[in-house]
């Protein structure tokens, strides 16, 4: 019996307090770093897709342009390196390999894809079923493709220049551009939104330069920066402009 009291005595007191604090500090940092993770990840999905990734015409066109996500920026890039290829994929057969069909039928998926979205993303107003409640997110979408297109396709010009190739003409008359530019390139796409709404025409001294229809307009002044730079019937390998351009109409409400 006093051997058994003896052992017990033998271990230090401070153990009793010091490993159950230990434990209780790796608990609350674990805790606190998943909380963090977990933060982060539902703030930058949110800030940078929205509802308007769910839209039938955006998931298949993902999936249509072998983009990986209905992420607007990477959508986006993808529209962006199509249209670049033109220029430097003349060989019909080095087009199909890398995008897995020939120019003419790609420039029309382009235009209808585009379209659609752009009808997925109106209001009722134009013949499409966006609410009030989506316009803000979907601005925010409209703009993140915005960006990845043209920074895909001028991925060595200025943020103004990128700015005033795909923006729309009413928010390039905004007082104040040049930093509006600076934030659509590498800034948080939500505030740039807000600012937009908010800012002064230069012109006019009037706010809110996209309308309600302002996903819409931002996707419009995307598809006029591809039809742009697509071949036209002067080029050897076709009118590629023409096809994209009809297809992407047709696909618009009416």
């Amino acid at each position: 019996m006093s051997e058994q009291v003896s052992a017990r005595r033998s271990f230090p007191g401070w153990l009793f307090v010091v490993v159950p604090m230990l434990f209780a500090a790796l608990l609350v940092g674990g805790v606190a770093i998943a909380v963090r993770s977990s933060g982060d990840d539902d703030g930058a999905a949110e800030d940078i897709a929205g509802p308007a990734a769910e839209l039938p015409a955006v998931v298949e066109a993902a999936d249509d342009l072998a983009a990986s996500s209905p992420d607007p920026i990477e959508l986006g890039s993808q529209y962006g390196e199509i249209a670049a290829a033109y220029a430097t994929l003349t060989d019909d057969v080095a087009f199909s390999e890398q995008f897995e069909r020939l120019p003419d039928a790609e420039a029309e998926l382009l235009g209808r894809s585009l379209g659609a979205i752009q009808g997925q993303l109106s209001p009722t107003a134009i013949g499409g079923a966006r609410t009030d409640e989506d316009r803000a997110a979907d601005i925010v979408y409209a703009l993140g493709l915005a960006r990845g297109t043209v920074q895909s396709l001028d991925p060595d010009a200025s943020p103004r220049e990128q700015a005033l190739a795909v923006l729309p003409f009413s928010v390039q008359d905004l007082v104040g551009f040049d930093d509006l530019a600076e934030q659509f390139a590498t800034g948080d796409l939500r505030a740039l939104a807000a600012a937009i709404d908010t800012k002064e025409s230069g012109e006019s001294g009037a706010t809110g330069a996209l309308t309600d229809a302002g996903a819409a307009e931002v996707i419009s002044s995307i598809a006029f920066l591809i039809g742009e730079r697509l071949p036209t019937g002067d080029s050897a390998g076709g009118d590629y402009a023409a096809l994209f351009n009809n297809a992407y109409s047709a696909a618009l409400p009416l």
